[in-house]
């Protein structure tokens, strides 16, 4: 058995085994700028916000709510197309180029709980004539700040679905991303589980890199990868060292799980995870500090790869608790030799 599951299991917290999670469906918007007159500019840069909006493959990939990562690709010349909003939607993809214009998330499975997309690596790749693939990413969120908005509004911006999302969803960069990279998080609800709800996520005049201009012709393909699910709440305290932690995926209710990551350790370290009741004192100690450790409950060693990386699974409970799990790990880089993650809280039992 886990080690960490032990642990959990001596706060006297039963598990039992995942159920299967949820899908939703995701399908892309583009708008016909550049049929609209606009100008063409580079992929990536903002190609402006009038034209017709076309449905790629409208509802026809699914997202598993699991929190694992999965990539989505677009052919725009494969299609389908299906018209949305606009003159010029017609369900016919007219001009040479346009913008991503939104990503639409529809709530086929009936979801009423809070859910987490995480995109990164939004690119277009296009093959000219006689040429080879040429890829260009320009949504990889790498050089962005904490809670930045980039490409993509908050989700009830969008007057076509706010109606759909309970108020007070958010979206931003988030750095935190151990099990992968930086990468660009939305939370929202929908309103209720009828499975017609949807999202449409839009790039419509964002803050940073909106309205990003793609490809119409050369074979052009969009892709981006996405995970959803549940992530548990990041109680910060990071530092010092480079060290990060994070919990995503299903959740932590009974028949749930989810998975601690933690990146950015010195290659092959040595370290522990503490793991104490929320709400208690924080302690501070060797330069940093262990949040809510006055509720210690266990610690475990454990070691990161040679990528300075570690994940462990983590079962749901059918008791209600908060636990706060944080890892320490040896760091020659760090005036104490020791670099401290953020901690997570892990909202056991639901």
């Amino acid at each position: 058995m886990n080690p960490l599951r032990s642990a959990i299991l001596a706060a006297g917290l039963a598990s039992l085994v995942a159920a299967q999670a949820p899908q939703i469906d995701i399908s892309i918007g583009v708008r016909e700028t550049g049929f609209a007159g606009g100008a063409f500019t580079a992929i990536g840069n903002n190609g402006g916000a009038v034209g017709g909006i076309e449905w790629i493959n409208l509802d026809g990939q699914q997202l598993v709510l699991d929190g694992t990562w999965q990539q989505f690709t677009f052919d725009l010349a494969a299609g389908p197309v299906a018209g949305f909003a606009g003159a010029s939607a017609n369900g016919i993809l007219e001009g040479a180029y346009g913008t991503l214009e939104n990503i639409r998330i529809r709530n086929s499975a009936g979801v009423t709980e809070p859910i987490t997309i995480c995109i990164d690596d939004v690119a277009d790749t296009i093959t000219p004539t006689g040429g080879a693939p040429v890829t260009t990413v320009f949504g990889d969120f790498e050089t962005w700040a904490q809670g930045t908005e980039v490409m993509f509004q908050e989700p009830n911006f969008s007057g076509s679905t706010s109606a759909n999302i309970v108020a007070g969803g958010t979206s931003g960069v988030d750095n935190f991303v151990a099990s992968r990279t930086n990468s660009y998080r939305v939370d929202f609800r929908f309103v209720d589980g009828t499975p017609t709800r949807w999202l449409r996520l839009t790039t419509f005049n964002a803050t940073n890199s909106a309205n990003p201009l793609v490809r119409f012709d050369d074979g052009s393909v969009i892709t981006f990868w996405m995970r959803g699910g549940t992530a548990q709440q990041n109680a910060g305290s990071q530092g010092p060292g480079n060290a990060i932690a994070e919990m995503f995926g299903t959740g932590l209710n009974t028949g749930d799980t989810s998975t601690y990551y933690v990146a950015r350790g010195e290659a092959n370290a040595l370290g522990a995870i503490a793991i104490s009741l929320a709400d208690q004192p924080d302690v501070s100690v060797l330069g940093g500090t262990l949040v809510s450790f006055g509720g210690f409950i266990v610690s475990e060693g454990v070691a990161v790869d040679s990528q300075g990386r570690l994940s462990l699974s983590l079962p749901g409970a059918n008791a209600i608790a908060d636990l706060v799990l944080q890892t320490v790990l040896l760091d020659t880089g760090t005036p104490l030799g020791l670099a401290f993650t953020n901690a997570v809280r892990a909202r056991l039992g639901r």
